[in-house]
């Protein structure tokens, strides 16, 4: 079924959905521009995710999604959701990439915060950007449709599972290289978008309950005590049936 209406954009499907995030992103990039150059609002310093105990506020490093860089990071950024963004939707329903989205976020982050905690990177300067995002869809799209032929450079054809798998060891080496914030994010979304295409991180969740309930109900069983023997006694109660043999004196 075609996903309504499209127009020819360098022989990619220019979607309803990309033109609208699209449109989204450069007016959140024009209110950004007027809040600060021109009425003097601190967004970026509320939005962008600053060093910790120098600025740090809990919505940081989700808001730190909205904002965008100069003009040409962000016309690069914009770029190169014009050329994925469409050839995914066509894979994925919007619902699955709404979700891919979020989890995209919520796995980078976590990512990044565990490497800050841990002391493997540092932060050095507030993070901001929506990097991470395209470093997940540049996964999901190379291991979507490992055999599509794309055009590395516009100019070198090469398979996308090629670009995925090669866009995953720059993000390790922009890792090791950098060790900052910007460099974890990078990683996390790689990896977000890499379980993103697997359905979810492959863990059983169901297996482990069941052995935790199982080990409490042995536990409670072994509070009782087994006897070996005959027919048990069946207790007496204060009534007895009529006719019964306590009845016949």
């Amino acid at each position: 079924m075609q996903r309504g209406m499209r127009m020819s954009a360098g022989g990619m499907g220019f979607t309803p959905l990309s033109k609208s995030v699209l449109i989204g992103l450069l007016s959140l990039y024009v209110v950004q521009q007027i809040a600060e150059r021109w009425l003097g609002l601190p967004v970026f310093q509320m939005l962008a995710w600053w060093p910790f105990g120098s600025g740090f506020k809990p919505w940081q490093p989700f808001t730190a999604f909205l904002l965008n860089g100069d003009v040409m990071r962000a016309f690069f950024d914009w770029l190169f959701l014009f050329f994925l963004l469409p050839s995914i939707e066509q894979i994925y329903s919007k619902e699955r990439l709404l979700r891919g989205a979020i989890g995209t976020v919520l796995g980078s982050v976590i990512i990044g915060f565990v490497l800050v905690l841990v002391g493997a990177v540092s932060v050095k300067g507030p993070w901001y950007g929506i990097e991470p995002l395209l470093a997940a869809l540049l996964v999901v799209f190379g291991l979507s449709r490992p055999n599509a032929q794309i055009l590395l450079f516009f100019v070198l054809p090469i398979k996308a599972a090629w670009v995925a798998w090669g866009s995953g060891l720059l993000c390790l080496l922009y890792l090791l290289s950098g060790r900052d914030i910007s460099s974890a994010m990078w990683a996390g979304g790689w990896i977000s978008g890499y379980f993103w295409v697997q359905g979810g991180i492959p863990i059983n969740w169901k297996k482990p309950f069941l052995k935790w309930k199982h080990q409490r109900i042995k536990k409670r069983l072994s509070r009782f005590d087994v006897i070996d023997g005959g027919k048990a006694e069946t207790p007496r109660t204060g009534w007895q049936a009529p006719g019964s043999d306590d009845n016949v004196h």
